[in-house]
């Protein structure tokens, strides 16, 4: 998930012609490098049946923060643009996290919150298709 968000990083900068802001993608890789420096740790437990919450918390902190600035990044170049293709790609994002922190959160108390696991990945699809329908549009 996480080089799934750098991706769409360089999806923004792409669809709205960003360049320069290498303070910005400093930002994502250093985000997205702690994130998965944090997965790698094993203090994570990942082969235990009782993982430790406060390392589920841990990892998901700039997993979040990449995720709000992809979110923020969206929406402003969305109405700034005026994009109706892509006017709606923060709103998946924020559906994704949605879904997905109550998992993080709550899934080890109450197991059948990891079913919410399902409603974030057809955000994911949603997300793809967002991007696949603007492309085949934009190819005729």
């Amino acid at each position: 998930m996480t080089i799934f968000y750098v991706l769409l990083y360089y999806v923004w900068r792409q669809r709205y012609q960003i360049s320069g802001r290498g303070g910005l993608t400093a930002t994502v890789y250093i985000l997205a490098g702690v994130r998965i420096a944090l997965c790698m740790m094993p203090q994570n437990r990942w082969l235990s049946a009782e993982a430790p919450l406060s390392w589920g918390i841990y990892r998901n902190i700039p997993f979040a923060l990449l995720g709000l600035l992809i979110i923020v990044l969206f929406y402003r170049n969305a109405r700034e643009h005026r994009n109706r293709a892509f006017r709606w790609m923060w709103l998946t994002i924020v559906l994704s996290f949605g879904f997905y922190i109550p998992v993080v959160l709550w899934a080890d108390a109450v197991p059948m919150i990891g079913m919410l696991m399902i409603p974030k990945t057809c955000a994911y699809v949603w997300m793809v298709l967002i991007g696949y329908f603007a492309m085949k549009r934009e190819c005729k």
